[in-house]
């Protein structure tokens, strides 16, 4: 099964995207959009302007660059009385900063017809929870690890 099945068996064509030009505040907003209804789908898919991927950018990334923009802001100055306008600058900074800025240009990815043990593969080399799949330079689709565990354990499961 871990050799018959291919990527395309698995992966998700559902996945968010958003142009390399977006501004970080742009991504929060998809973000938390599509954490409502898949809470495992904490990445966004940076694609240039003729559609090629130019990364991904996870949820972890987007907090780090929070975190960034804060630290840089420096809300903990003691001379600052307004907390909230301090944050509130913090907040604008960072919500118009590039995705260009953040993103991973070296993903994980794999070809549609690749076999499963492949893409596990790819997981546990790139030490991701999941892989972008390609054709032609283009993203269609995304495969998380959960998704490729419920796929090999099912046999698995089933051969006890």
């Amino acid at each position: 099964m871990i050799l018959r099945k291919r990527a395309w068996d698995v992966m998700r064509e559902d996945f968010e995207s958003v142009r390399d030009t977006a501004a970080l505040g742009e991504v929060m907003q998809k973000l938390r959009e599509r954490l409502k209804g898949q809470p495992e789908a904490h990445l966004m898919v940076v694609t240039t302007e003729t559609g090629r991927l130019a990364g991904v950018v996870t949820a972890w990334d987007v907090l780090r660059a929070a975190e960034d923009c804060v630290l840089k802001e420096n809300v903990n100055d003691a001379e600052e009385a307004d907390w909230d306008a301090a944050f509130g600058r913090a907040c604008t900074m960072c919500c118009g900063t590039s995705v260009r800025s953040i993103l991973h240009k070296e993903t994980p990815s794999v070809k549609p017809s690749a076999p499963l043990l492949l893409v596990l593969n790819e997981l546990v080399k790139s030490r991701r929870n999941w892989v972008v799949v390609e054709e032609g330079d283009k993203p269609i689709g995304v495969i998380f690890i959960g998704d490729l565990f419920r796929e090999i354990t099912r046999e698995m499961v089933k051969a006890q």
